[in-house]
């Protein structure tokens, strides 16, 4: 296995779960799936849910944490959430009490070789964060479901190698959609999600201070594809070869471990 790698078992709007391995450190990102189909994604490396170091969650919402309750009732593995979010998710599950390890947003704490540092995400969540993981002079940025990058976010995003970065709705196919205008003000709005131009102009920030790879994540799948979403991005990031961009998929289990940048990819080394 690569000495950094992230592998996205789900990403969108009905299920978000992300691995990333550092050395002999293996972090889960939300856990948005079922356990019996993490189990099958992690037999892919040999893995299974018991033998991951911790569990690292975003916020609360269900596409995050669907399959929450089994994999603590099946694992012993150490869940890190934010203050907000581990009150929020103890209010509805009972059995959460005690079995969840809070955070004050902002603050970094280690898991093995890996220091974790997370940061506040702009969502309409209880604590929404997102995470910048590093070892070994390597960062890895993490930031989905945010309606703008902060500046204080961005900060923190500039020089990772690599950054999973949210590119959830094309502006102009979320406003002629199905949803609710309601729904339309929220996905849009500041608390939102990002889009595609707003993610493609960040991209580009983070392309011009050293970050190498980009995964496109939480795309919508109705107001949203890939191929749009990649092209917009792949613009923005014209004259700047040193970083590549690709698309993570809806499910790895659906799609082929490796493929090209041109494709949609579930497994990113380096």
């Amino acid at each position: 296995m690569a000495e950094h790698f992230y592998y996205s078992i789900a990403s969108g709007s009905t299920g978000n779960c992300g691995l990333y391995v550092s050395g002999g450190t293996a972090i889960l990102i939300d856990v948005g799936v079922s356990l019996r189909r993490l189990t099958a994604a992690l037999k892919t490396f040999g893995m299974t849910p018991g033998e991951l170091d911790a569990l690292v969650i975003t916020h609360e919402h269900i596409d995050h944490v669907k399959g929450l309750a089994m994999f603590v009732k099946k694992t012993e593995v150490p869940v890190f959430a934010s203050c907000g979010t581990v009150s929020a998710l103890c209010a509805k599950e009972a059995a959460f009490e005690g079995r969840l390890t809070a955070f004050e947003s902002g603050e970094a704490f280690s898991v093995g070789d890996i220091s974790v540092r997370s940061f506040a995400t702009p969502h309409d969540a209880a604590d929404s964060v997102g995470y910048i993981l590093e070892s070994d002079g390597y960062r890895f940025g993490f930031a989905t479901d945010l309606g703008f990058v902060p500046q204080s976010a961005a900060a923190l995003l500039r020089g990772c190698k690599t950054v999973v970065l949210e590119s959830n709705h094309d502006p102009y196919m979320l406003q002629a959609g199905p949803y609710p205008y309601a729904l339309k003000q929220r996905v849009a709005g500041p608390n939102g999600h990002l889009s595609n131009p707003d993610c493609a102009v960040f991209a580009a920030a983070l392309a011009d201070s050293g970050t190498k790879r980009l995964i496109l994540a939480h795309l919508s799948e109705k107001n949203n594809m890939p191929a749009l979403a990649l092209q917009q991005t792949k613009n923005a990031l014209h004259g700047r070869e040193h970083c590549t961009v690709c698309v993570a998929p809806r499910d790895c289990m659906e799609a082929p471990v490796v493929l090209t940048e041109e494709e949609t990819v579930c497994l990113v080394s380096g």
